[in-house]
Formats: C-alpha cells, sequence, structure tokens
C-alpha cells in the first residue's frame, strides 16, 4: 500500500514536470526574436532612398524561408518593403536586405521610423524569428572631422585634412568623395555662383588632404561647406572661416629725428603675402599724428608695379614737439586692410661745433719754416679735429 501511494505520487510529479518544461519549450518557441548578448546590433545604413539592413540572428534551427522587412512611419504606415528566400545554414549569422523607400527621405526625417524584419520558415513547424528596431538607434551614418584653421589669406594656398567615419567613429569600408564649397555667410554661394574649390577622393581610411586656393579679393567671412559622399551614405558640415588680405608693408624715412620746418620722406614697400609678389597697384593712404593726437598730413596714393610709394611733408617752423606717428593704411583709409606705423621724434637740436686745425712736420712754435708749396712736394703734418661737448673741447680723433 504504501509503495503503491508514493509510486502513484511520484507519476503525479513527473507529469508536473513534463507540463512545466513543455510551457516554457512553448515560451521559447513564441518569443519575438532577439540577438544573444555576444552578437552585435542590427546596423541600418541609407544612401540616394534605399535602406540597407544588417540583422544580426542566433538561428535555433537550419532551414530555409521567408525574410520581409518593412518600413514603418510614425503612424505605422509601411513606406517601404521587401521579401525574399533566404537559407540558414549557420546557427550564428547575419540577414540582409534592401529596402527601397516609396520617397527619399532626409535623414532627419528617417530617423522618426521604425523597421519591422520576420523570418518565416518554411516548414511551419519551426518557430519564426522577428523584430522591430527604431532606426534612430540602428542608423549608422558618416561623420566629418575637420583639421583646419579659422582664418586664411584671400586669393593663397590652404590645406584641410578631412577625415570621414561612421557614428562608431570606424572607418568606412569602400570609396569615398569629398567636395569643398565656398559660401558666404548667409551659406549662399560666394559671388551668387557655386565655387567649389576642392573634389576628391577618400582613401581606404576615409581620409584626404585637400589642397587648394582661395579666391583673390574675396576678404571678410565666409563659410565652407564640406560634402562627402561614402557607401553608407552622404553628409555636410559648414566651418566658418575669415579671409583676410594679407600685405605686409615695410615703411621707412631717411631719419628717426626731425627739427620743425623740415621735409619728412616717407617711403611704403608693399609685399602680397598670398603670391609672395609686390602688391602692385593698391590704394595706399600715408598719414602723420602729431604728438598730441592732431591729424597734420594725409595723403592718398597708390603703389606702383614695385609695390612702393611714397610722400612727402613738410613740418611748419611752429609745431607741437614730441613723438609723431607716421601710418601707411592699405585700402579703404576708414577700413584699412593692412596697416603699418613707425615713431618720429621732432624735436629741436643744434648741431655741435667742430674746430679743425692742421699742423705740417716742417712748422715750429707754430710758424712755418717754409712759405709756400709747389706741386708734386711731399707734405707731412697732423690734422686735428675738436668739438665743443660739455663746456670742453674735446678730441675724437687726430691724425
Amino acid at each position: 500500500m504504501v509503495y503503491g501511494k508514493w509510486h502513484r505520487t511520484a507519476i503525479r510529479f513527473t507529469l508536473v514536470l513534463v507540463a512545466a518544461f513543455l510551457t516554457m519549450l512553448g515560451f521559447v518557441f513564441q518569443q519575438p526574436f532577439q540577438a544573444a548578448s555576444h552578437v552585435s546590433s542590427p546596423v541600418a545604413t541609407y544612401s540616394q532612398g534605399l535602406l540597407r539592413l544588417t540583422i544580426p540572428y542566433e538561428a535555433l534551427h537550419a532551414g530555409t524561408g521567408r525574410f520581409t522587412v518593412e518600413v514603418l512611419d510614425p503612424e505605422d504606415q509601411a513606406i517601404g518593403h521587401t521579401q525574399q528566400q533566404v537559407k540558414i545554414t549557420a546557427r550564428n549569422g547575419q540577414l540582409q536586405s534592401e529596402v527601397g523607400l516609396e520617397k527619399s527621405l532626409a535623414i532627419d526625417d528617417l530617423v522618426w521610423h521604425r523597421v519591422r524584419y520576420r523570418f518565416e520558415y518554411d516548414d511551419a513547424s519551426k518557430p519564426d524569428l522577428e523584430g522591430t528596431e527604431s532606426i534612430s538607434q540602428i542608423l549608422s551614418r558618416p561623420v566629418i572631422h575637420i583639421l583646419g584653421q579659422q582664418s586664411y589669406i584671400a586669393g593663397g594656398q590652404a590645406a584641410v585634412r578631412v577625415i570621414v567615419t561612421d557614428t562608431k567613429d570606424e572607418a568606412i569600408s569602400g570609396r569615398g568623395s569629398v567636395q569643398i564649397e565656398l559660401l558666404d555667410a548667409d551659406d549662399k554661394p560666394a559671388d551668387g555662383k557655386p565655387r567649389v574649390l576642392f573634389s576628391g577622393r577618400l582613401n581606404r581610411n576615409g581620409t584626404t588632404e585637400a589642397q587648394f586656393r582661395f579666391p583673390a579679393g574675396v576678404i571678410g567671412s565666409y563659410r565652407l561647406r564640406y560634402v562627402a559622399d561614402t557607401p553608407i551614405g552622404s553628409t555636410e558640415f559648414t566651418q566658418d572661416v575669415h579671409l583676410e588680405d594679407k600685405v605686409s608693408i615695410l615703411l621707412t624715412t631717411e631719419k628717426p629725428l626731425y627739427q620743425p620746418g623740415q621735409m619728412i620722406h616717407a617711403r611704403a614697400l608693399a609685399l602680397d603675402r598670398s603670391e609672395h609678389q609686390a602688391a602692385a597697384k593698391r590704394a595706399l593712404t600715408f598719414e602723420v599724428e602729431d604728438s598730441r593726437g592732431n591729424k597734420v598730413f594725409k595723403k592718398a596714393t597708390a603703389t606702383d608695379q614695385f609695390g612702393v610709394a611714397s610722400a612727402e611733408f613738410g613740418l611748419a617752423d611752429e609745431v607741437n614737439l614730441g613723438t609723431y606717428h607716421l601710418r601707411a593704411l592699405m585700402g579703404e583709409a576708414d577700413a584699412p586692410s593692412n596697416t603699418a606705423e613707425i615713431a618720429l621724434n621732432v624735436e629741436r637740436y643744434v648741431l655741435p661745433k667742430f674746430k679743425v686745425s692742421v699742423e705740417f712736420a716742417d712748422e715750429k712754435d707754430g710758424k712755418k719754416q717754409k712759405r709756400g708749396y709747389q706741386p708734386g712736394d711731399h707734405v707731412t703734418g697732423t690734422v686735428r679735429a675738436n668739438y665743443f661737448s660739455e663746456s670742453r673741447w674735446t678730441t675724437p680723433n687726430s691724425a
């Protein structure tokens, strides 16, 4: 009796375990497909209205079936659909598909959509694999990195390092290209026309050294637009830059010290740094400011074919003494593009007085032993030059 009761209890317990196992097995078969922890996440790329998907999987069974992918808008309406026959042979692998959208969408609009995928075995007894992903979470996009300056010389040579990677900062396989355009501050083509500064290929590491020349005469705030085309899509980036008219001006006068009533001779030599040539036929203005900040001279002129300009300014007999400032302003005098300045001293001074004497060798006690000399006579003597300084006579040199 006891043995029979125990046997029936063991049978009932075994049936309970079998039912629980079948319930768990059914739960595993019915749950949506999810990638295992050691399997990479789904990845999507988008280019020219075509969405490419890579779905990693861990298959429970080998076999063939239909792989269906749909792109859903925020209202769950399908705007793209594809279906293909797929054969699964390995336990771990990837399913790939390309979905053409009904109409091309911008990246900013596409990220609000979702992807729904499903793999149905031809053998209905095998479980289906399915899932839904937000495109914003799985979309891999190209990213542009720029190594360059923020200011350049108008008309000068420039070099920029352009690096294009994906959102994980990894190199993008396949061929890519980059184009650089010059825009004004309002993101419009400079001078109303598209101006392409550079167009070239990216190397296998997704980088290129773009070398180009800025147009001459374009000065001020502009923007550079970088447009990159890659196998995973296109992207662009704009950068603010400032173009400057860089001219080096050498400003000189014949001396650093002047007296009232004297003439100041000024000369400017201009070199265009973008071309490393003389800045010819460029507007240039000379101006002089006295020691009290008064503008006492101004002359508008232009450089010649050698980049040289000059001016003369006569000081009045009664002027403010002290340090004067001479300036050369290239371009508009009110808003010059390049300037140069030097300081001059205007002071009253008196030249030292010199006394020069000659002593001949045939003199004795200051008297000549010989009354005259004829051509061809050999004369030996001493020349003495003294000047008056600090209330005494000084002999700087004698011979």
